[in-house]
């Protein structure tokens, strides 16, 4: 932390130095000696706030922030909403202290405002707040603040990072959800009561009416007084209120990934799901999750009540933090490096090896290289990892307890990151979704979620959130999951965020040409899994950014 020239000083320090040039260039003495007085002036400056910098190395400064509950009902957090971030500066130190400018780092999901400059007297403290705006909703990471203090003539700055590390937790956008018209599937759990009146024969029930019997009829539902009384077979019918399962299916690929963050087809499928659950669960439904990529990722099973809910939100806005070795695209070295330059910034560690070891050293297995050739001490790495970690795990309720205990692993992979990539997790290290995948990997993704959809059971209604893409690599295997879950569930839908509407709009001519292409291929791809999942009897809803659950889970079918 040694202090720098600021724009000013750099200003005043060219301008003595030309001065200086120029006159002795001119043989001008005077011009000279008031170009070595600026010098001496701008010296005896730099000495006067040196000791600022002392002030720092021995921790005499102090940055504490926290997030007060937000506007929305139980003080959550959503999307577009700004919040107030506090900030509070303590000065241990005998001098005053200005602090010019304070840059909060954190991850794409956040849009933190500019903090005012502040004055800090000795052995006091000033807080004051800014607006964050969060984009994206899920866990975002505000992991610390750099600080620019100065002097009185703003003609020095020392940089100073704090690092403090505080999570919060941005639920999905409100939007407006109904529960639709259900056809319920057979075996039905009777046993609860629920909102949904369906007519059917049987013992038990209301008596909605009474009809003539019907060949087909079973004659223990014949009401015989009620024969005697009209001098013919008389049927009773019953209407009984009963509880629907839904289960929605959440498409989290890397198509549905591209867009600005925040206005992604995931985020509206995201968004929607939630509202939709939160709907189902207030009319006193259960509701499920199965959300996939290449496999199925994340699953709960139908619950009820707030908590569900809570818990169904909380596998939501993990589709933001993946970090699963096959889900995310970067090598080995490249996730030691990531989670090793974080150390160093954050925790001032350095786990670089300086000098490699001979080559038959033992050492060798504990030694990861870089993409660029830096060799890091992965024993050191995973040890100081797991101490943070083991500090972490007294706030577990931070976090959704799975957290500590999924890491996905591919076969032979060394489980030597599964900590690494734990710790990315925690602590909002956002590593790069993998785009490519294998042919016919996405159609046997989605072919085992819906399958998962019915597997315990037989949902009332199947709602697909995907944009389809890839599921005409592999038809066979989807027509076959397709018809299977057709069985299980009393109706299936699918609801697709259409590509180019959540697409920026292209400024120049050679961008709208390439949208246009894009557009054209999006268009030919969807209308080839439409007719794929409408031949199935699947129904098949195109969204948009702007469409809710009530508009599109009560909407007929609509041309694309």
């Amino acid at each position: 932390m040694i202090p720098s020239l600021a724009t000013r000083g750099k200003l005043v320090l060219a301008t003595a130095a030309l001065m200086i040039i120029v006159g002795a260039f001119r043989g001008a003495p005077p011009l000279v000696g008031m170009g070595g007085g600026v010098l001496v002036a701008l010296l005896a400056a730099y000495l006067g706030f040196f000791p600022t910098a002392v002030l720092l190395r021995r921790k005499k400064i102090e940055l504490s922030w926290w997030v007060p509950p937000g506007d929305q009902p139980g003080g959550a957090l959503a999307p577009e909403r700004p919040f107030q971030l506090h900030i509070a500066y303590r000065n241990h130190g005998s001098r005053t202290l200005r602090v010019l400018s304070t840059r909060v780092l954190t991850g794409r999901g956040l849009d933190v405002s500019p903090c005012v400059p502040a004055t800090v007297g000795a052995g006091r403290q000033v807080e004051h707040t800014t607006d964050v705006r969060p984009a994206v909703a899920g866990y975002q990471v505000l992991h610390g603040a750099v600080l620019v203090l100065g002097d009185l003539l703003n003609l020095f700055e020392v940089h100073a990072y704090f690092p403090n590390p505080i999570a919060v937790k941005v639920f999905p956008r409100p939007r407006p959800a109904v529960t639709p018209a259900l056809k319920l599937a057979a075996g039905v759990n009777s046993e609860h009561v629920g909102q949904h009146q369906v007519r059917r024969r049987g013992l038990a029930g209301e008596l909605r009416e009474l009809r003539e019997h019907a060949h087909g009829d079973p004659f223990k539902y014949i009401a015989w007084k009620a024969t005697a009384r009209k001098g013919k077979l008389m049927v009773r019918d019953l209407e009984n209120e009963l509880v629907a399962t839904h289960v929605l299916v959440t498409d989290i690929g890397a198509t549905m990934r591209v867009g600005e963050p925040g206005r992604t087809p995931l985020d509206w499928a995201v968004d929607t799901a939630a509202a939709a659950a939160r709907a189902a669960i207030t009319a006193g439904d259960r509701v499920g999750l199965v959300s996939f990529d290449t496999r199925p990722v994340l699953e709960l099973r139908p619950g009820s009540g707030h908590h569900h809910w809570l818990q169904l939100v909380d596998r939501l806005l993990d589709a933001h933090t993946v970090v699963d070795e096959d889900l995310t695209d970067l090598t080995p070295g490249e996730l030691v490096a990531t989670v090793a330059s974080y150390l160093a910034h954050q925790e001032a560690i350095d786990v670089r090896i300086r000098v490699a070891p001979p080559i038959d050293d033992p050492r060798w297995n504990q030694i990861q290289a870089g993409p660029d050739g830096v060799l890091y001490d992965l024993g050191a790495m995973t040890r100081m990892v797991a101490k943070l970690l083991e500090a972490m795990g007294g706030g577990k309720t931070l976090a959704p307890p799975w957290w500590w205990t999924r890491v996905h692993l591919v076969a032979g992979a060394d489980p030597q990151l599964a900590p690494l990539r734990l710790f990315c997790r925690l602590r909002g290290i956002e590593l790069p979704y993998r785009g490519d995948g294998e042919h016919g990997r996405r159609a046997a993704g989605f072919a085992t979620a819906i399958e998962r959809a019915v597997a315990e059971g037989r949902p009332d209604q199947v709602v697909i959130l995907s944009d389809l893409t890839g599921l005409v690599e592999d038809e066979d295997r989807v027509r076959k999951a397709l018809a299977r879950t057709r069985r299980h569930a009393g109706s299936v839908v699918a609801l697709v965020p259409q590509m180019p509407a959540f697409s920026t709009s292209a400024g120049s001519d050679v961008g709208k040409l390439v949208a246009a292409i894009l557009t054209r291929e999006h268009r030919r791809s969807f209308g080839d899994a439409r007719a794929l999942l409408t031949r199935a009897g699947v129904r098949v809803v195109a969204a948009g950014p702007t469409d809710t659950p009530a508009l599109l889970l009560g909407r007929r079918r609509r041309a694309a």
